[in-house]
């Protein structure tokens, strides 16, 4: 989130990229920086709770799995809640391969 002051106002302006891969702003205008937080935090929230690895390596879901999962903790409370959400995210073929060795 990048914040831009113009004559005393905050103006933030987020960039955003849907599930689709399009990149996007949009601007929260004039909302106190408490709300703006609380939006981008339920953002954040709402984007992993989406993630799936897609068209990234392992170690990028991975990466993206992790820094997201701040932002959802109620969500991976227990490493092996952690573990079931990751798993459940990856593609199907690495799945298989997970389940035929049974990595715990």
């Amino acid at each position: 989130m990048r914040y831009i002051t113009f004559e005393g106002y905050n103006i933030s302006m987020v960039e955003h990229s849907n599930i689709s891969g399009t990149k996007g702003k949009s601007y929260l205008g004039f909302l106190p920086r408490g709300i703006q937080k609380e939006i981008h935090q339920s953002t954040k929230h709402k984007e992993f709770l989406e993630l799936k690895q897609g068209h990234m390596t392992v170690t990028k879901y991975e990466r993206e799995f992790v820094r997201l999962s701040k932002y959802a903790r109620e969500c991976v409370s227990t490493e092996a809640i952690m573990c079931k959400r990751f798993e459940d995210g990856l593609n199907e073929d690495i799945t298989l391969l997970v389940g035929i060795l049974e990595l715990k």
